[in-house]
């Protein structure tokens, strides 16, 4: 009888120093997990500081909704966080020893086991064992965080220092201990009073090493016994599945006294096999073939107890307790480290899966976004198109009005307007223009067009002024000129006072200008025509850089997103823990 229980305790002891190596090893991974997130949630919290103006709704709803799935992505991994440390509120403290959670339902018996591992039972019967060579066990109680010693909590009914024994189980506490390497929780049974003892039970068994599932062996197999190891199979947590108060009272007449004899023995062989077996056909309908029969121990450590109260090797044997103890033994010590490595190994694993599921579905979204982006991209494109032609009409219309007003001036003061002039002049009109338009369209808009007003330039127009004509004709001129006498006749005749003329033919050709109107149609054509390559050339680059200003900052947002995404899922895809 004593040699399993000192096996038993002497692995625990000698366990000890394995499992606190371990708690180092998870202890680290746990840091750089959270410093993996707090870098995370700092990251986004950078990219969500940027704001966006306009007044495009189409634009800040899509800018909104990026911003608000980050927020949400935010929230959610805290929310996640704070689970799992939560659920590990108590764990924590343990995981330097090898957890065993007893798990099942009401009145399955699991406080009383818990009162015979634990080994005050058998101090108090003055047996001697290796539990002689360690402190006695002190019962630590936690109920929804909140930790309380046994004398703080009236309401609790001790029994010899150990695990409270109350025929309902009726409480909402974790009751534990620690024994060497082993620290043993008895959880709240299924089925209890309130909801939250099932919900606090539960959570507790998910950070356990090893399950050991109950059921009473009078009404082994219900239906909520099933449903209970079914979402334990189906988390892969490792468990043992006891089919406690296997015992029976025999009762004798004892014809001396006439007394009735009622003594504590085990259930039949054949009872307890068939019970075996049909909980391993049952499992394996179900689809929980994992758990195999030498994993389903019929016990009674309520006949253990009387065994060694009463010395009786057999009646031990019996009881199953021996043989339960040697299987503890064996995981803690072949098994343990490995079972111990996979709990925190598979929590880490898990919180890290939960935020990559998070991180996925956020860039889900963004993909989502993206695609709303570049559909937006197009509809700018087109209204930008639209919006040019308009533009494009209303600078002509102003150019027009400007052209006529000088040529106004011109006829009137008989002036010119140098080139120069009117290129600045023109410039300047078609700059209110884009800048009336953009300005309605796109709040930066402004901004923008301010880096943009040297390019916005007329250039190569000539002078507006007074257009003038010419016309050439010829004038003839005849000059008549006193001449001298020629011959004798003449001289005769000029001696009696006569006068002798000759003429002479000039032709000069002659030059006649006169005003014919102001310059104001070529002037127009030209401006025209400068016009038009503006808007083949800087206006639609400025339309580009304006709209895409918008998209810019909505792409950088979700760009940044992105790859802070990207970068800390691969991050924790790194600080995954192989199982």
């Amino acid at each position: 009888m004593i040699e399993p229980i000192n096996n038993f305790v002497d692995a625990m002891v000698d366990s000890q120093e394995q499992f606190e190596r371990i708690q180092v090893e998870i202890e680290r991974k746990d840091k750089e997990m959270a410093g993996s997130i707090r870098r995370f949630q700092e990251r986004i919290k950078e990219v969500m500081s940027r704001g966006l103006e306009t007044e495009d709704e189409e634009l800040l709803g899509l800018y909104n909704r990026a911003q608000e799935s980050l927020g949400l992505l935010l929230d959610t991994v805290a929310a996640d966080i704070e689970k799992t440390q939560k659920g590990m509120e108590f764990i924590k403290k343990y995981e330097q020893s090898f957890n065993v959670a007893v798990f099942g339902k009401v009145k399955a018996g699991k406080s009383y086991l818990g009162n015979f591992v634990m080994g005050n039972l058998i101090r108090d019967m003055g047996i001697a064992t290796s539990y002689d060579n360690l402190p006695r066990p002190v019962v630590e109680v936690y109920d929804r965080g909140k930790v309380y010693t046994q004398a703080g909590m009236a309401e609790i009914k001790e029994d010899k220092d150990g695990f409270v024994v109350d025929p309902n189980e009726a409480t909402s506490a974790i009751q534990l201990f620690r024994l060497g390497a082993l620290t043993w929780f008895d959880t709240p049974g299924i089925g209890s009073v309130t909801w939250e003892n099932e919900m606090l039970a539960k959570d507790y068994v998910d950070n356990a090493d090893l399950v050991i599932f109950t059921s009473n062996s009078d009404a082994a197999g219900t239906r909520q016994d099933f449903a209970e190891m079914a979402e334990l199979h189906s988390k892969g947590k490792p468990f043992l599945l006891l089919l406690t108060q296997s015992d029976t009272l025999e009762e004798d007449f004892d014809e001396e006294t006439g007394d009735i004899i009622s003594t504590l023995t085990a259930k039949s062989a054949k009872d307890r096999q068939d019970t075996q077996r049909y909980m391993v056909e049952t499992l394996v309908e179900q689809g929980m073939d994992r758990l195999k029969e030498n994993e389903i121990l019929t016990i009674s450590a309520m006949l253990a107890v009387t065994a060694l109260e009463e010395q009786d090797e057999k009646r031990f044997r019996d009881s199953h307790m021996g043989d339960f103890l040697e299987i503890l033994t064996d995981i803690t010590r072949n098994e343990g480290a490995e079972l111990k490595r996979k709990t925190p190994a598979g929590r880490i694993n898990a919180a890290i899966g939960q935020i990559l599921k998070r991180l996925e579905e956020t860039e889900q979204r963004f993909g989502e976004y993206q695609n709303d982006l570049e559909r937006k991209q197009k509809a700018l494109g087109s209204r930008n198109d639209m919006l040019m032609e308009q533009m494009k009409q209303q600078c002509r219309n102003r150019m027009d009005r400007l052209i006529r007003r000088k040529t106004a001036e011109v006829e009137q003061k008989k002036s010119s307007v140098r080139a120069g002039e009117l290129e600045k002049l023109l410039s300047g009109e078609i700059y209110k223009v884009l800048l009336s338009s953009c300005a309605g369209e796109f709040a930066s808009g402004q901004h923008i067009l301010s880096d943009y007003a040297e390019k916005i330039r007329m250039e190569g127009m000539g002078d507006l002024e007074m257009k003038k004509d010419r016309i050439t004709y010829t004038v003839h001129n005849v000059e008549r000129r006193e001449r001298d006498p020629d011959g004798i006749l003449e001289h005769i005749g000029s001696f009696f006072g006569k006068k002798y003329y000759k003429t002479r033919n000039e032709t000069q050709e002659k030059v006649s200008e006169f005003d014919i109107g102001v310059n104001e149609q070529q002037i127009l054509n030209m401006a025209y025509g400068q016009l038009n390559v503006l808007f083949d050339t800087e206006v639609p680059e400025l339309m580009q850089k304006i709209g895409g200003s918008y998209l810019m900052q909505i792409t950088g947002l979700i760009q940044a997103a992105a790859r802070c995404i990207q970068e800390t899922k691969a991050e924790l895809e790194s600080l995954k823990c192989p199982l």
